[in-house]
């Protein structure tokens, strides 16, 4: 019950404080949320980059962010991007990882790899990308829900110019389509008008069906 608690006291902050900076330790939650939200087949197809208050890109990013405020303000920025070709290199290194964490033989994931790598194949290069794109939401989710109980503030943005971002980053040149982006921070109560309003949701009987 106390974590809704805190998901009750979150919603997608608009202003930012600021001059109240994440700790070290707070990005750090941040980052391991993300490292162990839980993945399709476990291959983790994405990537964030990271820009703290005093990258040198945050200027440039706010046109490609479409001058929303969160893009200056937020203490940090999460930019999630998802893996362009999901491919057999990638299957047979994750393989590799889950043999040496669980110092397993190898050669016992050979049904694992060769059901993976089918399901794979399976997949046009769209479909791939789509199923990759998908993963960054999980891991979102994720991130905002231990924000949230860490008391930390969270923004979802989807209004930017992902092309542009990709070209300004080189994304694509490295693999990646950018996806979403989180802003992290403290509120700045004063000048956000919606950190005092009541959070508005569907009642349970119109959001759930039970069959």
């Amino acid at each position: 019950m106390e974590s809704l608690k805190h998901l009750e006291w979150r919603y997608a902050v608009k202003r930012y404080n600021q001059k109240a900076v994440l700790t070290t330790e707070q990005v750090d939650l941040l980052l391991e949320s993300i490292r162990l939200t839980p993945t399709s087949l476990g291959l983790q197809s994405f990537k964030v980059w990271v820009l703290g208050p005093d990258s040198p890109h945050r200027e440039a990013m706010k046109p490609i962010l479409n001058n929303q405020p969160q893009s200056i303000e937020a203490s940090h920025l999460f930019i999630f991007a998802a893996q362009i070709q999901v491919g057999e290199d990638d299957l047979q290194q994750h393989a590799q990882r889950m043999a040496t964490t669980r110092n397993q033989d190898i050669r016992e994931l050979d049904k694992f790899v060769q059901g993976v790598g089918a399901y794979l194949k399976n997949l046009s290069e769209a479909e791939r990308l789509t199923w990759a794109h998908k993963q960054t939401y999980i891991a979102l989710g994720m991130a905002m829900a231990e924000a949230a109980r860490a008391g930390i503030d969270t923004t979802p943005m989807e209004g930017f110019k992902n092309d542009e971002l990709d070209a300004y980053f080189k994304l694509n040149e490295q693999g990646y389509a950018s996806s979403i982006i989180l802003a992290a921070g403290h509120r700045d109560s004063d000048n956000d008008f919606l950190a005092n309003l009541k959070k508005v949701r569907k009642s349970n009987d119109l959001m759930f069906e039970f069959l």
